[in-house]
């Protein structure tokens, strides 16, 4: 049997940066890891941040892995051969609707190879339920978790991560509060016990869906993919992320500066957050500079527009 990990969390939580703790750790144990990256747009942009781990990483492009992407997901884990000593981690992207993905994952009987799925929601502590309209979808996403891992931390006092840790309890008292090491040794664990076994039903904890669950709505998510100059001065990228439009909720992509013409850089833009995060990339030869818009009711044409002024 292969342990099977949904890995959720709202638009910008920090789930790719929880996997580049958890596959380290996990390899430190001997166990082999597959992802399964799901975006709105262009996954490869967060897949190329995994690429120097040991970890075998499928992008998976599209809508919701729960509605829109279930059956290129599904397609996906049935070509995976049984492999004892290994895990499957699916990240799916911030608009999942949890308890529906989970009730597909457990009711499949073609999963044979799987656990039950176990889910890991990531939450942003700074931003926990200050998603005004979307702070149901954030908290459904923790109501069906087997763990939690708080994240951005080192942002907030302790007054507020006590405030968000005791919501957490509260609303899932059944979930742990993990590290990304602490997952993994405890996920090492369960692979090892879990090699020989051929039933489904063998983690100590599994997310159960709720019983009748119909979707909950359509996504009011949209994205949009544009391509950008090749080569852009870092200032005026800056400013162009500093003052996107307001219904932009999350923006990411591939940049390359002036200044570094060589580098390939993956930037995010969080809501809520000052400042552009920036991390190096070894992305495939062909990738080109992007930007990946996701939100409600997006200017498109207005940010395809002061795409093109950066060049």
């Amino acid at each position: 049997m292969i342990p099977l990990v949904l890995l959720a969390g709202f638009l910008g939580a920090g789930k790719t940066r929880f996997l580049t703790e958890l596959v380290p750790a996990l390899a430190a144990g001997g166990t082999r890891v597959r992802i399964v990256l799901n975006d709105f747009r262009d996954a490869r942009i967060d897949a190329s941040r995994l690429g120097e781990l040991s970890a075998l990483v499928t992008p998976l492009n599209g809508e919701c892995v729960c509605c829109g992407s279930l059956r290129e997901l599904l397609n996906v884990l049935y070509q995976v051969p049984p492999d004892p000593g290994s895990v499957m981690c699916i990240e799916a992207n911030g608009a999942t609707e949890t308890d529906e993905l989970l009730a597909h994952l457990t009711s499949d009987a073609r999963l044979k190879q799987f656990t039950l799925p176990l889910q890991l929601t990531v939450i942003d502590a700074t931003r926990w339920q200050k998603r005004w309209w979307h702070n149901g979808l954030e908290r459904a996403q923790v109501s069906t978790a087997t763990h939690v891992h708080l994240n951005w931390t080192a942002r907030v006092g302790a007054d507020r991560q006590a405030l968000v840790r005791g919501a957490l309890q509260e609303l899932n008292p059944r979930a742990d509060v993990v590290t990304g090491a602490e997952f993994g040794t405890w996920l090492n664990a369960l692979t090892q016990r879990v090699a020989g076994s051929t039933h489904r039903d063998v983690s100590e904890a599994v997310a159960l869906p709720r019983s009748g669950v119909a979707h909950a709505h359509a996504h009011p998510f949209g994205a949009a993919s544009l391509l950008m100059p090749q080569i852009v001065d870092r200032d005026a990228f800056r400013r162009f992320v500093h003052e996107l439009p307001e219904p932009v909720v999350r923006a990411k992509g591939l940049v390359r500066f002036t200044d570094a013409p060589d580098k390939v850089y993956v930037w995010n833009k969080l809501p809520g957050r000052k400042g552009l995060r920036l991390d190096h990339s070894k992305p495939h030869a062909d990738a080109q500079a992007t930007a990946v818009f996701i939100g409600v009711g997006l200017p498109v044409t207005v940010l395809a527009e002061q795409l093109a002024a950066l060049g």
